[in-house]
């Protein structure tokens, strides 16, 4: 499904106690954002939320400089394009979408203002060398996957990366579209396809995470839960 005008305007939006504004686009079974451009006449939103639908790719967005925070956890979204007039965003949530390599990240050197980074549950966080470079890379952000970014790993990045240029360029010469088969889907090895094991939720796990999720006061922890709720383990 398109978003539409027709669906921004019917779309539930909230105010916080702080008097910003929350647009809700999310488990809508999104699979473009052709409307989104016509939020520039207003730009009201400080939060867009676009969970849950089957978004691939992100069409440009609008210059919008009341937004600082932008949900699209669960959808297919495989690498990041079209946030660059977003110059003042600060949150950006991508957990359990599709992101292979750590050069599907590149655009996101476009957002000055980029403080917090979500992307659990996407196959990147699996490569040894992924945090360490997020925080090289995008050197404003201060959280990252629900981490405080320490000035010891600042540290190690820097000292990881800025005196390897060859590691470098390795690392930005493979990205999605150069292993993109005949179907359109991203061809992956079976190491980089193995999942961890991990703790299942039991009963008593999502009785207590649902508990948390009512009590929960910031868009972060949320997240978080929702998160953990999703992929049903610890």
């Amino acid at each position: 499904m398109k978003l539409t005008e027709g669906i921004l305007i019917e779309a539930p939006n909230f105010i916080s106690p702080l008097g910003t504004r929350s647009l809700s686009l999310r488990n809508l079974h999104l699979t473009s954002l052709d409307a989104i451009k016509t939020l520039e006449s207003t730009d009201i939103f400080s939060t867009i939320d676009l969970s849950k639908n089957d978004l691939v790719y992100l069409t440009d967005f609008p210059s919008l400089l009341k937004i600082d925070t932008l949900l699209l956890s669960n959808n297919h979204i495989r690498y990041i394009s079209g946030l660059s007039k977003l110059v003042n965003l600060e949150c950006l949530s991508l957990t359990f979408n599709d992101i292979l390599y750590i050069s599907d990240l590149e655009n996101l050197k476009e957002l000055p203002s980029l403080r917090a980074l979500y992307l659990t549950g996407n196959p990147i966080v699996k490569n040894s060398d992924y945090r360490l470079w997020c925080i090289w890379r995008f050197p404003s952000l201060q959280v990252l996957d629900f981490e405080r970014v320490k000035d010891s790993e600042r540290q190690q990045a820097k000292e990881l990366f800025t005196d390897d240029p060859h590691k470098v360029d390795t690392i930005l010469s493979l990205g999605s579209n150069q292993f993109i088969n005949k179907n359109n889907n991203i061809t992956m090895s079976s190491h980089e396809t193995s999942t961890p094991s991990k703790k299942s939720l039991s009963d008593e796990d999502r009785e207590e995470l649902a508990k948390q999720l009512e009590d929960a006061d910031s868009l972060e922890e949320i997240q978080r839960i929702e998160d953990i709720l999703t992929r049903g383990y610890l």
